[in-house]
């Protein structure tokens, strides 16, 4: 018979050392946690090993043991975790650890009016980091109902609060969600789903031949892992709540850049990686127009923080830039509207142009842009120039220092070629 919280503090004593004896831990588990005599200090515990074991049983692929950690009598959680088990599994995992925030520990009311005991809602922190693709663990938050088991164990007994996750949005990634169809190629990691996977040989190839045409022009700014994560999957859930932490706009892009927080709270720890989004809708696309658009991605990618705060037509018509190099001129295809919309620029586009109707055109635009800038002083100077305006600084100063140019200067030299470009 499972025994509430106040019998566990004066008799739970010996069967915690008991149940004490050593589990295979994993090297990669964080500290076992202290506590201070709090309310839930002996509740904790028990949660605690739960999660290791959870973690262990991730990391050496032990599908018998992470069902341990479950609550059997749950064919639908069994079914829903046997989908996160093989997710996991077919992963690059270098580090993976779970601990429970104490502090968050809150009893189900009513639940120890049942014949099994107490029930608990609590959030826990999971540590995870992709071998090769994430230069720290990344560290994300969920919350975790736990139930009593006859053998005066919590195991959990379900992974998801839809009130909890409402209110904590940006918090999941796809593995979470449903099933994965994960691929590799060369530095690449590729996470599909059953509906996009036919497609993986194309975006693969394009972002394993992309890394080393993007690095040509740019390096490898951000030079933290060898490796880039591709998403391509339908359900966009993952999406939810990243603002912020994206290159694009999650609800209009082709494809995104996204800034994997190694705490996301703790803001100045940085960036663990930085993943790419393609949409499945441009998936039926030419392979060329695949390749052009994550080329464009990992160009953001590879920077990484460079240029932080540098404007948008520097940052995006950079990317443009870059992400056309490999392509023989007459492949170089320009928006419909770019040439009207460039023939009535007065000056470089702002957050405004970017966001409104014609955004695919001012791309073009800033786009020409570089292209003037890499043509008339070198590719070498389109980097100075992000350095420069990295962090928010003065644009007019920054022009006039590097180019000993304007705001309108620039963008009408910019389309001025692009027009004799594509109109002879």
């Amino acid at each position: 018979m499972w025994t509430g919280p106040a019998e566990l503090r004066t008799t739970l004593a010996a069967l915690l050392c008991a149940a004490a004896l050593p589990l295979a831990a994993c090297s990669d588990d964080p500290p076992p946690p202290t506590y201070s005599g709090g309310a839930y200090d002996d509740v904790a515990t028990l949660m605690q090993r739960t999660l290791s074991q959870r973690a262990a049983a991730l990391t050496r692929h032990d599908p018998a043991r992470f069902r341990r950690t479950l609550d059997r009598s749950d064919a639908g959680l069994l079914e829903s975790q046997q989908t996160y088990f093989d997710n996991l599994s077919a992963l690059p995992v270098g580090k993976l650890w779970i601990k429970v925030d104490k502090e968050t520990i809150t009893p189900v009311e009513g639940s120890d009016l049942g014949a099994g005991g107490e029930e608990y809602w609590a959030e826990v922190v999971v540590g995870l980091r992709l071998q090769g693709f994430d230069s720290t663990v990344v560290r994300t938050r969920d919350r975790y109902l736990f139930v009593p088991t006859e053998d005066q164990r919590l195991v959990v007994g379900s992974t998801t609060d839809h009130d909890w996750e409402s209110d904590h949005p940006g918090n999941t990634q796809p593995w979470d969600l449903g099933a994965i169809r994960v691929r590799e190629a060369p530095g690449v990691l590729g996470i599909f789903d059953g509906w996009t996977v036919d497609d993986a040989g194309t975006v693969l190839d394009a972002a394993s031949n992309g890394r080393s045409d993007v690095r040509a022009v740019v390096g490898d700014g951000n030079g933290a892992t060898s490796g880039v994560v591709v998403y391509s999957v339908q359900d966009p859930t993952f999406l939810d709540g990243l603002a912020g932490q994206t290159v694009g706009d999650p609800d209009r892009a082709d494809g995104l850049t996204i800034a994997v927080p190694a705490d996301a709270r703790t803001p100045g720890k940085g960036a663990a990686s930085y993943r790419i989004f393609v949409n499945p809708r441009v998936l039926g696309e030419p392979s060329s127009v695949v390749g052009r658009l994550v080329r464009h991605e990992l160009t953001h990618a590879l920077l990484g923080p460079r240029g932080r705060g540098a404007p948008l037509w520097l940052s995006e018509g950079l990317a443009e830039y870059v992400s056309v190099r490999p392509m023989s001129p007459g492949q170089r295809r320009l928006p419909a509207r770019a040439l009207d919309v460039g023939s009535g620029a007065t000056d470089l586009p702002g957050e405004a142009e970017f966001a409104g109707s014609d955004a695919e055109a001012w791309y073009a635009v800033s786009w020409w842009a570089c292209e003037y800038v890499a043509k008339t002083y070198g590719e070498d100077v389109l980097l100075t120039l992000l350095d420069r305006l990295a962090g928010g600084a003065d644009q007019a100063e920054a022009l006039q220092e590097v180019l000993g140019l304007s705001g309108p200067q620039l963008v009408q030299r910019g389309v001025a070629l692009m027009t004799t470009t594509y109109r002879g």
